[in-house]
């Protein structure tokens, strides 16, 4: 009498590895929960050529494990508490027994502490797939992950937007929340705040090593926030501020007394921009670029027109000023050796235009 058992880990190799390349992120994992034999068969024959990309959702109340592939979005895991579901059964994850439940859509793992299943989770993820986690989406009340995120993902996002019927609406962080992800000191490559912060926020700390680090709501930075950011990140995006050309001037002031030196780039919504006001008392540091000068960035390059007069600092690094579309654009350069003359930018910048005299 035959067994009504299929025998999978009895197959050839050669054919176990072929079934393993044809299933889905998915059903690899759940595979890989059935037997130490099975996970080592996932990490021996997973097919790493596909080139997955895991992204972390906590823009709601459960951790969720997503994967994106060219267009392609699958969910394999979501971090439930052990009391949302019923009628499940138990697996062995990371020397942790807990229940399970398959979905039509992913499978999920119910945890009595989530941030201890979370980061369990997370870590045998990683290793079964020998992934590095591209992306953090992150929001209250998850704002935990952040420290998990720190030093090993590429692209780090506070972003409060939760779906109400088929629209979406952001919500407002509390000051502790801001504060909680400032202090969090995450170096990802990539760093977005896209979220409000409270009416007068302030925040006087220092903040962490990042190539782009991107503020939508910038009403409460300072020129003293501005030095901070360019101690440690290079291409800096503000999308709105209460900055004035005068407080402009004090901080190229500052950043000629070589402060801010990992700045590179700054993009800031400032009203009323008057290069006059902007280089007040700095004429004496100031000479001519005839030809025009470039930019690169990791995502863009900036244009800035011929015949700028830039600031040139004692150590020789030089900075620019020019118009963005949505306001004032500051690049530096090492040197005058480093300015890329004469090529073709993303963004074509233009000179600031003084007011005319009454």
């Amino acid at each position: 009498m035959s067994s009504p058992s299929f025998r999978l880990l009895q197959l050839p190799q050669v054919v176990l590895r072929e079934l393993l390349n044809i299933l889905d992120l998915n059903e690899l994992f759940i595979f890989s929960l059935c037997s130490r034999r099975a996970n080592r068969y996932v990490k021996v024959y997973y097919n790493r050529f596909l080139k997955w990309k895991m992204c972390v959702v906590g823009c709601g109340s459960r951790p969720v494990f997503r994967f994106k592939k060219q267009g392609t979005t699958d969910t394999i895991v979501v971090i439930k508490k052990s009391s949302e579901l019923q009628g499940t059964e138990n697996v062995t994850i990371g020397g942790h027994t807990v229940p399970f439940v398959k979905t039509l859509r992913s499978c999920e793992l119910l945890w009595d502490n989530r941030r201890v299943g979370f980061k369990i989770v997370f870590d045998y993820i990683c290793e079964l797939f020998s992934l590095v986690p591209h992306s953090f989406m992150i929001a209250p009340p998850l704002l935990w992950l952040l420290q998990i995120a720190n030093n090993i993902v590429t692209y780090v996002a506070v972003t409060p937007i939760v779906s109400k019927g088929p629209y979406y609406r952001d919500l407002p962080l509390s000051e502790e929340e801001c504060l909680e992800a400032l202090t969090a000191k995450i170096n990802s490559p990539y760093f977005e705040f896209n979220c409000d912060f409270p009416e007068d926020f302030s925040y006087n700390g220092s903040f962490g090593n990042h190539d782009y680090i991107y503020i939508t709501d910038g009403l409460w930075t300072t020129v003293e926030n501005l030095v901070s950011i360019g101690e440690t990140c290079t291409d800096v995006f503000i999308r709105e501020s209460k900055l004035t050309c005068t407080d402009i001037n004090s901080f190229l002031k500052i950043w000629l007394n070589q402060k801010a030196n990992a700045l590179r780039s700054l993009v800031i919504k400032c009203e009323n921009i008057n290069e006059d006001v902007i280089f007040n008392g700095l004429e004496d540091k100031m000479i001519t670029v005839e030809g025009k000068m470039v930019y690169e960035k990791k995502i863009d390059s900036l244009e800035f027109p011929p015949g700028l007069k830039v600031l040139c600092r004692k150590d020789g690094m030089i900075a620019a000023a020019a118009i963005h579309p949505i306001g004032l654009c500051i690049c530096i350069w090492t040197d005058i050796g480093s300015i890329r003359e004469n090529e073709t930018g993303t963004w074509k910048l233009l000179p600031i235009n003084n007011p005319p005299n009454p």
